[in-house]
């Protein structure tokens, strides 16, 4: 029991933090999507366009990569359960 009440934290914690960095990312993209309809981008690096493409693919990896955490982290806590279940 132990084991699922230590996922059970793993999951929260886990779930509220790829929840913060989801909203960052639609927030982003949404300035994205104002940038470009207003041809607001600047030239500088950090302000072109290029520069918030970059942004926007490196938010959508570590979203992927917390998502992907989360899953194995669930995968090997099952395991751990059920071994424990059959030992």
């Amino acid at each position: 029991m132990e084991k699922i009440r230590e996922l059970i934290a793993l999951l929260e914690s886990g779930i509220e933090d790829y929840d913060e960095q989801l909203k960052m990312l639609q927030t982003e993209r949404l300035k994205y999507i104002r940038l470009s309809m207003t041809g607001g981008f600047g030239t500088e690096e950090g302000d072109s366009k290029e520069s918030w493409l970059l942004h926007l693919k490196q938010l959508e990896e570590s979203l992927t990569l917390r998502r992907d955490s989360i899953r194995q982290a669930i995968r090997a806590a099952a395991d751990d359960i059920q071994e424990e279940e059959n030992a």
